[in-house]
């Protein structure tokens, strides 16, 4: 049986703003990246985009990959959550290459990230353990990878609430079931995963790795039709991606399903495109996988040569040697290779060799075996002698047997009286205890209905304005303006025939024009024709245009804003970021303001960074202002996260679903 090992995943936060692991199409991934670092942006977004990009240039330029990471660490500006990042990607550079380089970088991100009760930290902790779990089995150490895979990786993933660890979990205990040949029990785990993974929609390759081990397992529990079937559910997910890794597993389980049907020839070709296919930190260990079952084909068609030159180069390679089950595989496929090329005496010296330590693996299960047995007589024999003893005992205690007979009937109704009162009073106590927890969900259900109707008569609120503005901003510019602008068109008509009175006229009309152009700011504050006309990134754009003067400015950035928000969304992300300019310019008396508001799909993010004065957000951070604010976001289903330092400046992050 050849080990297998579970790839290693880096679903470490290697995207701006989720987790995710290498998209199949790596080239829009590289050029997303490479352009977000050009374009003006904060330098924590650029540190996380140069974390990303080790992914990419790891199986490409190692040397890149490390200048990625030193130049994350650069712009983390001593923030320690990204520096524990940091180190969750130099543990995945080094994977290949320094194995224990690799996991002392991914225990010291653990421990730099340990401190962090978010989601995000848990999740990223989570990955970093089960990395940590594969190395462990790279060192053929399956005990302490089963205890870093349930104690370690699973709680820190329940936590997070992350479904695809769970799911990645189960092929890793799958794949430890393939590795001590109880192939049934693989097969639930790695079904489990593939139905997780199509509930959540996850990412093609965590799906496609999935379906290759399922494939595998397949082949071994002679089920060829449900393998060639895992082959035909996988290849159009990997045709849109021709560069992708995966496709390494793919060709691996298709070779095995014609090797299995007998057409060795074609098993070969899919077997060499798997290792032409290998790329990554697991390049090396999924070739060796690969080859081994090369060789067997070659072996079946009679192709001698081939596979004897695969076995000499899998010897070179130390791992491979130190695992008993492969060093037995080599010796056999040798022994068998010499012997098709009619070179007898080394056929002979390896069939010696592969029997020598075959024997010695049987005498070690024997000798396992003797040692069992030895310690069941030993307690067979101890039982014995108890028995014998209880013997002897036994008149002596007959005797005395009478004498205790009153005391032990008083003693036993005694003790039964007291078992009822004991059961009693844990029953009066259990049932106390039961009351008091009724009454508490009772309390929170009512705190949580109280929630509920104060969320609901907020949104309410908040909708009532927003007609109220757009009703008063349309009266305002539809009546009371046209009326003032009736009356300048009537004084401007005096002018000709009063002579001696158009000074003080146009003074009126000046004073007329001005209340007209007052009245059409104030019009457009309560509702932006802009908004309404030409869509949400316009109308924020003249807003901060509209607010800079010679001593403020203001960084407008958009990035994959929807024309097809709904208007009152459109609104509330509107009166959002105005809210949050008139607080950094009203009350951190800021001078340079950046604003940034990125759409993905149904997310909707804004950051404001401003270099004002600042605030203690324990203390000042519950004003009106805010509180709209957090308002708004609530109606949006969203999140808000402030920091702000004294005389530094603040920044606000919020996330919104605009799905």
């Amino acid at each position: 049986m050849i080990r297998l090992y579970i790839l290693i995943v880096l679903t470490i936060a290697i995207s701006i703003c989720c987790k995710a692991q290498m998209p199949l199409n790596q080239q829009r991934y590289f050029d997303s990246l490479t352009t977000m670092l050009r374009e003006p942006g904060t330098d924590s977004v650029k540190a996380r985009a140069n974390f990303a990009l080790v992914v990419y240039w790891v199986s490409r330029d190692t040397v890149k990959a490390r200048q990625c990471i030193e130049e994350g660490r650069r712009l983390s500006k001593g923030s320690s959550f990204l520096y524990g990042l940091s180190y969750a990607h130099e543990g995945y550079l080094y994977y290949g290459s320094d194995i224990d380089r690799s996991e002392t970088a991914f225990k010291r991100a653990d421990s730099v990230l340990s401190p962090y009760p978010t989601k995000d930290a848990y999740q990223i902790r989570a990955n970093v353990w089960i990395n940590l779990a594969v190395i462990q089995q790279r060192k053929d150490d399956d005990r302490t990878y089963i205890d870093y895979v349930l104690n370690k990786a699973i709680p820190l993933a329940s936590k997070a609430g992350d479904s695809t660890i769970l799911a990645s979990q189960y092929v890793g205990v799958g794949v430890a079931f393939m590795n001590i040949e109880q192939y049934d029990k693989a097969e639930t785990y790695l079904n489990n995963a593939i139905r997780i993974y199509k509930s959540i929609h996850a990412s093609g390759p965590k799906l496609i790795s999935a379906y290759n081990r399922a494939g595998e397992n397949y082949i071994c529990l002679e089920k060829y039709e449900e393998a060639k079937r895992t082959v035909d559910e996988v290849k159009p997910l990997l045709a849109p991606y021709p560069e992708s890794e995966l496709y390494a597993g793919h060709y691996m389980v298709e070779g095995l399903y014609y090797h299995h049907q007998q057409q060795y020839a074609t098993a070969i070709k899919c077997f060499d495109k798997g290792m032409a296919a290998a790329k990554g930190p697991n390049k090396v260990y999924a070739i060796q996988e690969i080859q081994f079952y090369k060789v067997k084909s070659l072996l079946a068609a009679k192709i001698y040569g081939p596979a004897k030159d695969i076995l000499l180069e899998l010897m070179q390679d130390e791992d491979v040697m130190s695992l008993n089950s492969s060093r037995l595989e080599i010796y056999e496929g040798l022994a068998e290779s010499y012997s098709g090329l009619g070179e007898m005496k080394p056929a002979y010296e390896w069939l010696k060799q592969s029997r020598h330590l075959s024997d010695s693996l049987h005498e070690s299960d024997v000798a396992n075996d003797i040692n069992a047995l030895e310690m069941k007589y030993q307690r067979a024999e101890s039982q014995k002698r108890i028995i014998a003893l209880e013997g002897k005992n036994a008149q002596a205690a007959l005797s005395a047997k009478n004498s205790r007979l009153y005391s032990w009937l008083f003693a036993s109704t005694s003790l039964f009286l007291l078992v009822v009162a004991t059961f009693a009073l844990l029953y009066y106590r259990s049932n106390r205890k039961l009351l008091a927890q009724k009454e508490v969900n009772h309390v929170q259900q009512l705190i949580e209905i109280e929630q509920q109707q104060r969320l609901k008569f907020g949104q309410a609120v908040l909708q009532g304005e927003e007609q109220e503005r757009h009703r008063l901003a349309r009266d305002l510019h539809d009546g009371l303006g046209g009326m003032l602008a009736a009356v300048k068109l009537n004084l401007s008509g005096q002018l000709s025939g009063v002579e001696t009175k158009q000074t003080e006229l146009r003074k009126i009309i000046g004073q007329v024009d001005s209340s007209v152009t007052e009245l059409r700011r104030i019009a457009h504050n309560m509702m932006p024709v802009n908004l309404l006309k030409f869509g949400l990134e316009t109308a924020l754009r003249d807003m901060c245009e509209s607010l800079m003067t010679k001593q403020l400015t203001i960084d407008f950035q958009a990035y994959g804003i929807s024309r097809t928000l709904p208007e009152q969304k459109q609104v509330h992300i509107y009166r959002i970021v105005q809210e949050m300019l008139v607080n950094a310019i009203r009350h951190g008396e800021a001078d340079n303001i950046i604003v940034q508001c990125n759409q993905d799909g149904n997310t909707f993010l804004i950051t404001l960074e401003d270099n004002g004065k600042g605030f203690d957000t324990a203390i000042s951070g519950k004003g009106i202002g805010l509180s709209n604010i957090r308002n708004r976001v609530g109606f949006l289903d969203g999140n808000i996260e402030i920091t702000s330092v004294i005389n530094e400046g603040t920044t606000i992050n919020i996330e919104l679903h605009v799905g």
